[in-house]
């Protein structure tokens, strides 16, 4: 389960990236274009930033479920996109919520779901593992 879930968290952190620096950039997928204003940059960072956490949470995840002695990874991994998410959520907060893309928050919601799950299942295997070893 640890694998198909971080398989897919990679593929959602590919999709938050694109989506995100595409929004930014140009105000694609039905989303307010900020490109031009001071906001700019800091979104493109933090959808950067954040799409590049649940890429590097996903492929730790895999690692995990191949060698569990390399959960660890996959849990600090989690807490980092966790992390990273908050502070996402702080930036649209400081922004009053008026320029959200719906197809990054989705995926965003989705993300945090998906890391939760991982550190769920990275925990259940670093304690298997550490009951055997």
């Amino acid at each position: 389960m640890l694998k198909l879930v971080a398989i897919v968290a990679a593929i959602t952190g590919l999709a938050m990236w694109t989506f995100g620096l595409a929004v930014a950039g140009a105000g694609l997928f039905g989303g307010t274009a900020i490109s031009g204003t001071d906001a700019a940059p800091l979104y493109m960072g933090v959808s950067g930033v954040s799409g590049l956490c649940f890429v590097v949470m996903g492929l730790m995840g895999m690692r995990a479920s191949n060698v569990p002695s390399r959960s660890g990874t996959s849990i600090v991994t989690a807490f980092g996109s966790l992390a990273v998410s908050a502070v996402a959520v702080l930036f649209w907060s400081w922004q009053g919520f008026v320029k959200i893309d719906a197809p990054n928050a989705v995926l965003l919601v989705v993300g945090v779901l998906e890391a939760l799950t991982i550190l769920f299942f990275a925990r259940k295997v670093k304690k298997e593992h550490d009951t055997w070893h």
